[in-house]
């Protein structure tokens, strides 16, 4: 039988059906998908006795009008934008603007213009996040490779050649913006990690390489020569094994690819051993003299009361206000019931990074969300519960409420990233979800 969509009527049809449907790269899937289905009812009806052009003419009546299957599929499949997340995050990020007022009202910040600062940099954000947000991000997948490579090379040439910034290696001056390439790159290489080929298509030689370039090579940048081991070492680490388990071919090919960074990230640390036990010992005896901040983070908390000191309260004893101390800052001012609205808006943010894995089918938009909700649930829960007292002090400012530019640019580009994944979710049309349209429309 001669294929159906070269049969005038059957052209027709489909074009009727397309021209209802904005979104022209889906056209060639819509339109082989629709071809099918009248094939296949075109071959029944042509067993059952009917003529070839009998045929044609019944299964494309059967099909139902084409105006409003093309309507229905162009509702389905137009892109979308997923406004709960869009608006909490413009709730927390204002959250953050309403803490730098308050801090420069108070005039307790060692930056002076916070707010204005606090300003431009989000602008520059949501700049960031609206051009990912309309970028397509499958394309970004074929330079995985690519971006892999020139952030490592990158940040080995910075790393070895910039001075130490309190206690950081790392920092790029563009003009008025300084820049923490390592803080920057461990989300970087994740991404780009999520996009390059699985270890499950891999043989045994490609998997030991593999495992040195993206896991050993990594970390002995980021922990050994950066002396991050937190962000470089612990974070990276977790979300490499969690990635490579998503792309493994076996448990026995997955303990080879996390034994040999795991032995090299406990080697890497070395230097650091006596750092750590100073800090965990900090923690596990938080004595006025050796865990000061942690000390005055839970004083001002206990202080606060339900509804706070009021806006601008002044706190010397809170350092880093802007950034690591802004959290207990904020319920100095504004009262435990403000801190508690503000862990749900974030666990509610979190919760809907979850439902999006459910809701994506595609396996690379899928790795990149779950890249992204790692890396916030560890940058939210850890200020905070340190905040507390249950995690150690560590330089760490809370996503889109913190000061910092770079991590400010960052956080609302992988958002932007997260909507376009969800923007582009029902790009490519299903046999079963063309089947519902065709039986929704004919009913």
């Amino acid at each position: 039988m001669q294929n159906s969509e070269e049969n005038e009527v059957v052209q027709q049809f489909l074009d009727q059906v397309c021209r209802h449907i904005k979104v022209k790269k889906m056209h060639p899937e819509i339109r082989e998908e629709l071809t099918n289905h009248i094939e296949d009812r075109i071959e029944e009806l042509q067993l059952r006795g009917s003529s070839k052009e009998t045929a044609i003419h019944k299964a494309i009546e059967e099909m139902g009008s084409p105006d409003v299957i093309g309507k229905s599929m162009n509702e389905t499949h137009k892109p979308v934008l997923n406004w709960r997340i869009a608006l909490i995050v413009a709730i927390i990020s204002l959250i953050g603007v309403i803490g730098a007022v308050s801090i420069d009202v108070s005039g307790s910040s060692p930056i002076p213009d916070l707010t204005a600062r606090k300003t431009l940099q989000m602008g520059i954000g949501i700049i960031l996040l609206v051009c990912f947000y309309f970028f397509d991000y499958q394309k970004l997948k074929k330079y995985s490779d690519q971006v892999f490579f020139l952030l490592l090379f990158m940040n080995a040439f910075i790393l070895m050649n910039s001075p130490m910034i309190n206690g950081v290696k790392g920092y790029v001056i563009l003009g008025p913006f300084s820049i923490n390439m390592l803080y920057s790159s461990v989300i970087l290489l994740l991404l780009a990690l999520a996009g390059m080929k699985p270890i499950k298509e891999m043989n045994w030689i490609h998997t030991i390489l593999h495992t040195f370039y993206r896991g050993v090579i990594p970390l002995l940048i980021l922990t050994y020569i950066g002396n991050s081991v937190l962000y470089g070492g612990i974070m990276y680490m977790t979300l490499y094994m969690m990635l490579m388990w998503l792309t493994k071919r076996n448990v026995k090919q997955f303990a080879i690819v996390t034994m040999i960074p795991t032995v090299a990230l406990l080697y890497f640390t070395m230097p650091h051993f006596n750092t750590i036990k100073e800090r965990f010992m900090q923690f596990l005896q938080p004595i006025e003299d050796n865990a000061y901040l942690q000390m005055k983070s839970m004083e001002a908390i206990r202080s606060a009361g339900w509804f706070g000191q009021g806006f601008a309260s002044s706190n010397p004893g809170l350092g880093y206000v802007q950034s690591d101390s802004l959290f207990p800052y904020l319920i100095y001012c504004f009262g435990w019931i403000f801190g508690f609205i503000t862990i749900i808006l974030i666990g509610l943010f979190l919760g809907y990074l979850v439902q999006l894995l459910s809701k994506v089918k595609e396996s690379y938009g899928r790795q990149l969300i779950f890249v992204v909700l790692f890396f916030f649930t560890i940058r939210f829960a850890w200020p905070i519960l340190m905040s507390f007292g249950f995690l150690p002090f560590v330089g760490m400012e809370l996503p889109f409420i913190g000061y910092g530019g770079t991590n400010q640019w960052l956080d609302l580009s992988a958002i932007g990233l997260v909507l376009s994944i969800y923007r582009r979710k029902n790009i490519i049309p299903t046999a079963e979800f063309a089947s519902s349209h065709l039986s929704s429309s004919k009913s």
